[in-house]
């Protein structure tokens, strides 16, 4: 998977030097998946708790283009509340590799697969040709 103008971290999307923290600052709003144009979205904005820096990005937008692999499993269906929309972490794993086994990593080979796993116990596995990150204010 190729990045255009941002990098993953552990629980952030790293933008022109700057991070910004899915986990503490934000919330998900969104995951579409297009089956036929090979797209899927991932949308988060700013969580309104007070305790959140007002200079944080009102919204990001990830999108990965030629999806080649998308999965979501593990929800748990009694979870409630806003943290179940947090993201807990941003891993990878080799393409051939069971899920469960990704680990935290700086460096994303272009062949893993990305893992992003959620407070409520989603947890999405996602491989691209490329990905895009836009942040609005």
């Amino acid at each position: 998977m190729q990045f255009h103008g941002f990098v993953f971290g552990h629980i952030e999307v790293e933008i022109h030097g700057r991070a910004y923290d899915l986990h503490n600052f934000y919330q998900a709003t969104a995951i579409h998946y297009d089956i036929v144009n090979r797209l899927a979205v991932l949308g988060f904005t700013r969580r309104a708790e007070a305790w959140v820096p007002t200079e944080e990005a009102r919204k990001i937008t990830i999108s990965f283009h030629e999806v080649d692999y998308f999965s979501a499993s593990g929800a748990d269906e009694n979870q409630v509340g806003d943290d179940s929309r947090v993201i807990q972490s941003i891993g990878v794993v080799e393409s051939d590799a069971e899920t469960k086994t990704c680990y935290l990593t700086d460096t994303i080979h272009p062949d893993h697969h990305l893992v992003l796993r959620f407070e409520s116990g989603l947890t999405l596995r996602v491989q691209a040709a490329e990905a895009r990150c836009e942040v609005a204010f």
